[in-house]
């Protein structure tokens, strides 16, 4: 087997020097079929001039000197195995060892977890400190060290949200995704998620519910991972509740129930939540119920800002009703113990300081109401709402896929720079697009699009999320070519 021949480099390449009794243990094999393999690994170190050494005493080592071509043959090997998914960089041995972690119910030693990774021990301690100061960020979440082992311990519904969330942002926007799900699960497995994917935007358009596809990413996985730890064992706790559900989540899990999948009561709450903990992307068109308590803290923050740093967000009725479905769903989130990392946050912090002060105010009068506080996180939210709204009002076409906050900056940004020579029809997820492509003439993007047939006469033009001025010219050197032919490969 392929898989076991790159257990075996593996092993020999983080020891000096290893028994046949330890090997044979390690691959689960016998003495006679450690000695084929280590003859086939042999003939295919050979490309390398190098091998596996073996001393009189019975034991197998490489040559110190030889590791570095070993390595090499070895890269090549699990890029052509199929049947093999191991973690590549410290990131990604990261991210498996916290994914794998959460699916441990009892401790597990660290040379167990470092075998489940085909790592050292040595670096699986330096991932397990990473993973310890992970866990600070998510309240009641704890990794706990014993004489037995390691273990993540906390509130089901903290480590559900913990690991969806740590999941979602190491492996936004690349293939990552499908490594991490097929390396704890399977492939077929990752085939289920796929399928729940594709067919979120579809339900959450019908309800009204338009979500960054970021959040929608987040919620699937959200989905995904519920129901494998509700096979794994990793039960909620009983929800008494007889509140009416909300359709969205009906139609939801009617179709995780075609899937094959039983979603009891409190799995269906806790979807429910984690939905309206969302960040939604644009409300125009569309008017969310917000309870007067969180339109009153609004405009109660805006009052301090304005006071404080003579702004006038007051005036900005808009500006009122968007950060105030925003803070509402920001408190549901902190509350239920939801944590959400923000893409931009070091330019944010870093290009917006007056802004993020700003925003800081309002965590004196979360913590007065509700016993909350914002994390910076959240907080960088809140302070690329106030940014947007200092630029002049415009209309715009805008593909965003991390959030209105952003998308309102940047169509600002756009309008401030090119006048009125530009006409923004609309700012979208790319799902939403996909589902309800506008036939327009120009599409500024901050991500890469994909999955969408544009008319022959659509340009494409990739900015940052926070513009930079070289997106701006490019954006303005379009306009001022109106009716030419303009490479899209100059926007890039």
């Amino acid at each position: 087997m392929y898989n076991r021949k790159i257990k075996l480099i593996r092993a020999l390449l983080g020891h000096e020097k290893m028994s046949s009794a330890e090997l044979m243990d390690k691959l689960d094999i016998s003495q006679r079929t450690l000695r084929n393999e280590v003859k086939e690994v042999n003939e295919i170190l050979s490309q390398e001039n190098v091998g596996i050494h073996s001393s009189t005493t019975g034991g197998y080592y490489l040559e110190p000197e030889e590791k570095q071509r070993v390595q090499k043959v070895l890269d090549r090997m699990i890029r052509k195995s199929k049947d093999v998914i191991l973690p590549e960089t410290p990131d990604e041995r990261f991210l498996f060892g916290f994914a794998t972690l959460f699916f441990e119910k009892e401790p597990i030693s660290i040379q167990r977890a470092a075998e489940k990774l085909f790592v050292s021990k040595t670096a699986f301690l330096q991932t397990k400190k990473e993973i310890q100061d992970s866990c600070r960020w998510y309240h009641g979440l704890v990794l706990e060290v014993s004489s037995k082992g390691t273990k993540i311990a906390g509130p089901e519904k903290v480590r559900r949200h913990a690991l969806a969330e740590v999941m979602n942002y190491y492996t936004y926007g690349s293939i990552l995704m499908e490594r991490v799900i097929t390396f704890l699960f399977g492939s077929e497995k990752y085939e289920h998620y796929i399928a729940l994917y594709r067919a979120l935007p579809a339900i959450l358009q019908r309800h009204g519910y338009r979500l960054i596809d970021k959040a929608i990413e987040g919620f699937a996985l959200d989905i995904f991972l519920s129901l494998m730890r509700k096979e794994q064992g990793f039960e909620l706790e009983e929800d008494a509740s007889s509140n009416e559900m909300l359709p969205c989540v009906e139609e939801i899990c009617q179709f995780l129930e075609m899937e094959g999948h039983e979603i009891p009561q409190q799995e269906r709450r806790y979807i429910e939540e984690c939905l309206r903990a969302k960040r939604i992307l644009y409300t125009q068109g569309k008017t969310y119920e917000i309870l007067e308590e969180y339109r009153k803290l609004t405009e109660e923050f805006l009052e301090i800002v304005d006071r404080k740093y003579h702004t006038n967000y007051r005036d900005k009725e808009e500006l009122a009703e968007r950060l105030s479905v925003h803070i509402m769903k920001m408190i549901d989130r902190i509350e239920q113990g939801y944590f959400e990392t923000n893409p931009a946050l070091e330019n944010v912090l870093e290009a917006y300081e007056r802004e993020v002060r700003m925003a800081e105010e309002l965590n004196r009068l979360l913590q007065d109401k509700y016993q909350i506080i914002a994390n910076v996180h959240e907080i960088c939210y809140i302070a690329i709402y106030l940014k947007a709204y200092d630029f002049q009002r415009l209309k715009a076409v805008i593909l965003c896929d991390i959030g209105e906050s952003f998308a309102d900056n940047m169509a600002r940004q756009i309008t401030d720079y090119c006048g009125e020579k530009i006409h923004i029809l609309d700012k979208m997820s790319l799902a939403e697009y996909r589902l309800n492509p506008i036939p327009v003439d120009l599409v500024i993007s901050g991500s890469r699009v994909y999955g969408v047939d544009f008319p022959k006469k659509t340009k494409i033009i990739y900015v940052d999320y926070l513009l930079k001025e070289e997106n701006l010219k490019a954006i303005q050197k379009y306009l001022m070519k109106e009716g030419t032919d303009y490479d899209k490969d100059d926007c890039n």
